[in-house]
């Protein structure tokens, strides 16, 4: 797949309610072309961008010719997205080191995991 040099790609879950908010959410369009992909859907197109990273691990951020996963993609979110949103806020608030970046996304990605369960969704994509 060749990618757009101002290109943001995020793979994410779009049956869990939680990733499909969060990614609606996002302010990139104006600094970024972003591109949301629904993992279960294009797993195959996934694979080829980022091989050695696992989807059901947490969702997974492209740009350029890096791929970021859980917290590291939070990281990468917090230095592209718009400051002057509300999440742009919260990420400049938070600042999104790596320990608090770690300890949300365990939080979050538990909390995934819950809520396809009440949904009897199944977690694995």
């Amino acid at each position: 797949m060749k990618m757009k040099t101002n290109q943001i790609i995020i793979f994410y879950d779009k049956e869990c309610p939680f990733c499909k908010n969060y990614t609606n959410f996002l302010k990139l369009k104006k600094n970024f072309d972003l591109k949301l992909i629904d993992a279960r859907k294009n797993k195959i197109e996934l694979e080829n961008i980022c091989k050695n990273l696992d989807i059901n691990e947490g969702f997974i951020v492209v740009y350029k010719d890096d791929c970021f996963q859980g917290a590291k993609a939070l990281e990468f979110l917090n230095s592209a997205v718009d400051k002057t949103t509300i999440l742009g806020k919260l990420h400049f608030f938070f600042a999104y080191d790596n320990t608090f970046s770690k300890l949300l996304y365990k939080i979050l990605f538990i909390l995934r995991k819950f809520i396809l369960f009440i949904l009897r969704k199944d977690s694995k994509i």
